[in-house]
């Protein structure tokens, strides 16, 4: 198993971006992404243009742009005409069960009169048939106040028992004017790097948001992200590699300065270290963070793991 750098909500001519198919293909592979996902607004009229992508690697998508909110579908042709439907669970219902990935596109970006349905306002009465959501959106990192809330709401779904992956989404239009070009998702996938591995680490919470550095934890018996573990003491050892960050965006100075380890009922500090031994509970999720400073400002996200499960 691998971590691969890739971009999961992009935009081309096909709806309203500025990227040719190729254009966006060939920026992709400029930033090292080993995978993207092509999710232009209500339509897949670009797919043909990628089938012969093998870096990157393309994971067919689409984001259901509607009055209410934002919606990315991953790996199904299937179409569900979410204005046909009584309440957002029956599309997302559908789309599931035609094999879809279903996640949650940028919940607390501002809406209208700026962004007609960009904030989440469907009311979702079935959180179990969501496999992600972008908590960090528009490739900034940080915790600006859109981002600061997703990473809560994210948190609380996942303390009420939800299995949902965490995903950064550039919402990539275009090449101009894009701040923080190493910030990616990290999928762990399998050697033969595909779009159906892709699918699975995010249906499988395989994943790692980041401005740039790889950051990541196995257990010492080699559990890592998205695994279920039983409860009981565990040291962790952490990975924090910024040699993609540097290659490609190395003028922008990061670096890392603390860990932070987040669960149902506390969020713990800890020095920069390679180890941390924990006590696992019952029942509980535990995901990792990565602060530190970036161009100088301090107290700042740099990275953030899907959880570690227990039972």
């Amino acid at each position: 198993m691998k971590w691969y750098p890739c971009e999961l909500h992009c935009h081309t001519l096909h709806s309203d971006g500025g990227f040719t198919v190729s254009e966006l293909l060939a920026t992709a592979k400029e930033r090292e992404l080993r995978g993207i996902c092509l999710t232009d607004h209500n339509t897949t009229s670009g797919w043909s243009e990628t089938e012969s992508s093998t870096y990157p690697v393309v994971l067919r998508g689409i984001e259901y742009t509607t009055y209410h909110g934002h919606m990315l579908c991953l790996g199904t042709d299937k179409f569900a005409d979410w204005r046909r439907f009584a309440n957002i669970d029956e599309p997302i219902e559908f789309l599931r069960k035609n094999g879809g990935t279903v996640g949650i596109a940028h919940p607390f970006q501002l809406g209208t009169p700026i962004c007609t349905g960009g904030r989440w306002d469907y009311k979702i009465e079935k959180w179990e048939n969501v496999n992600y959501m972008e908590i960090f959106s528009e490739g900034a990192p940080y915790l600006n106040a859109a981002n600061k809330r997703a990473r809560n709401l994210w948190h609380s779904l996942l303390s009420r028992g939800y299995r949902i992956t965490p995903t950064m989404g550039r919402d990539w239009h275009r090449k101009r004017a894009n701040t923080f070009i190493s910030a990616c998702t990290y999928l762990l996938c399998a050697d033969e790097f595909s779009d159906t591995e892709m699918k699975e680490a995010i249906d499988n919470g395989r994943t790692v948001v980041s401005a740039g550095p790889l950051f990541y934890f196995k257990t010492d018996k080699g559990e890592t992200v998205g695994d279920t573990v039983e409860a009981g003491e565990r040291a962790l050892h952490f990975t924090a590699d910024f040699s993609r960050h540097k290659r490609i965006d190395g003028e922008r100075r990061i670096t890392a300065e603390k860990i932070v380890i987040a669960s149902p009922d506390r969020i713990t500090e800890y020095p920069l270290t390679s180890e941390i031994t924990i006590e696992l509970k019952n029942n509980s999720w535990y995901s990792a963070e990565l602060w530190g400073s970036i161009d100088g400002q301090e107290d700042m996200l740099l990275a953030l793991t899907a959880p570690l499960y227990t039972k």
